[in-house]
C-alpha cells in the first residue's frame, strides 16, 4: 500500500477494515458449512453406491431388470445437480456484491485523500 493507506486512520478505513472481518467470518461459516454439507453427501453417496451393488447384484443373479438398477442412482444425482446450481448461483452473486461494495468505499477513501492532499499543498 502507499504512505497515505499506512497513515490515515479515517472511519471509512476503520469501516472497511470491519467489512473485510465480515467478509473472512463469512468464508470460515461457509467452509463450515460446505465441509458439512459434503459430508452428508458423501455419506448419501456411500447408501446409495451400496444399495447400487446390490441392485447389481440381484441384476446379475436376473432378479431385478436393469431399469430398477438405475433407479437407486437417480435420487443422488438429482440431489447433487441441484445443490451445485444454488452453489454456483448463490457464490457468483454473492462474490460479485461483496468486492463491489469494498471497491466502491476503497475508491471514495482514495478519492478523499487525494482531495486533503491537494487542498494541503496548495496551503
Amino acid at each position: 500500500m502507499n504512505k497515505i493507506n499506512e497513515t490515515t486512520n479515517d472511519p471509512v478505513w476503520e469501516m472497511i477494515g470491519k467489512e473485510k472481518k465480515k467478509d473472512n467470518k463469512l468464508k470460515i461459516v461457509s467452509r463450515v458449512a460446505w465441509g458439512t454439507t459434503l459430508l452428508v453427501l458423501m455419506v448419501f453417496l456411500l447408501f446409495t453406491v451400496m444399495d447400487f451393488t446390490k441392485q447389481i447384484d440381484l441384476y446379475h443373479k436376473g432378479i431385478v431388470p436393469y431399469e430398477g438398477v438405475l433407479k437407486t442412482f437417480v435420487p443422488f444425482l438429482i440431489i447433487l445437480g441441484s445443490l451445485s446450481l444454488i452453489i454456483a448461483i448463490i457464490s457468483t452473486v454473492g462474490t460479485f456484491l461483496r468486492l463491489r461494495t469494498t471497491s466502491l468505499l476503497e475508491i471514495q477513501q482514495r478519492l478523499s485523500n487525494l482531495e486533503e492532499m491537494i487542498t494541503s499543498e496548495k496551503s
